[in-house]
């Protein structure tokens, strides 16, 4: 009778570990053979098909899911270009609106420069208004100083309008200014006399005013200019008579002694 020798554990173990795994090495065309026998020790065929008919159907799922993930992308990319099409169109809105607004703002920025024009124009003209007021209350005797204004400038308003110098500025009239004639070279020798004076450039400018002229009232200013010609022998000195309406024998008198006439 034979005796059948049994494997130990660790025996079997080390063929398994150890000992298939060179064979596999050494012989490589038994892979099928063990790989057979493997299987038929531990799992039957039939179940080793439907292992591989459970794969086989995971892996259709797998194919369908991803064709179905790739119809999603699809759609999802359609419409994200969809989406940049209304964004290009949007945008290039925005950009004629961006156009017409910038054009918006040159023709606001030419009607701020017209109408800064038109204020000028409003404020020279009211300026003229005002100064040409002072020059009809000058010449007719009925200047009033009004608020926020003083008589040097109702005189130099109206200056501006009757000598028809837009220069003058307040600061240069000087009113009811004494002279006086301590020589004896015009008047008898210490008479006082007040003169209105505009001083511009270097030069003085005796100016009077009456509202009804007579050529005595062309005589007495003209003594008055003398005398400051005499006062002030290193200034050119003129002397303007200014009424409203003179009568002929007044403007006769104002040639005849040398003496600008405003009227």
């Amino acid at each position: 009778m034979t005796t059948v020798d049994v494997l130990t554990d660790e025996q079997l173990l080390d063929i398994l570990e150890n000992r298939i795994p060179a064979l596999l090495e050494r012989r490589p065309d038994l892979w099928k053979r063990i790989y057979s026998a493997w299987v038929d020790a531990f799992a039957k065929r039939e179940e080793i098909a439907a292992i591989m008919e459970e794969l086989r159907r995971l892996d259709n799922n797998l194919t369908a899911f991803q064709t179905s993930v790739n119809v999603r992308f699809d759609r999802v990319d359609e419409r994200l270009n969809r989406t940049d099409e209304r964004l290009d169109r949007v945008e290039q809105r925005l950009d004629r609106v961006e156009q017409r607004l910038d054009h918006v703002d040159e023709r606001l920025a030419g009607v701020d420069e017209r109408l800064a024009g038109v204020d000028e124009r409003l404020a020279g003209l009211s300026q003229e208004v005002r100064d040409s007021r002072d020059w009809f209350e000058l010449t007719t005797g009925r200047l009033q100083v009004r608020a926020g204004r003083n008589l040097e400038d109702l005189v130099a308003g109206a200056l501006r309008i009757g000598l028809r110098r837009p220069d003058v500025s307040p600061d240069q009239i000087r009113l009811r200014q004494k002279i006086v004639d301590a020589s004896g070279i015009v008047y008898k020798a210490g008479q006082q006399k007040e003169v209105d004076l505009l001083i511009s450039n270097g030069e003085m400018i005796a100016f009077e005013v009456k509202s009804a002229a007579r050529p005595d009232d062309v005589d007495d200013f003209a003594d008055k200019v003398a005398l400051l010609r005499h006062l002030n022998p290193d200034k050119k000195v003129r002397g303007i008579f200014i009424t409203l309406a003179p009568e002929s024998d007044v403007r006769q008198r104002c040639a005849e002694l040398n003496i600008e006439l405003a009227r």
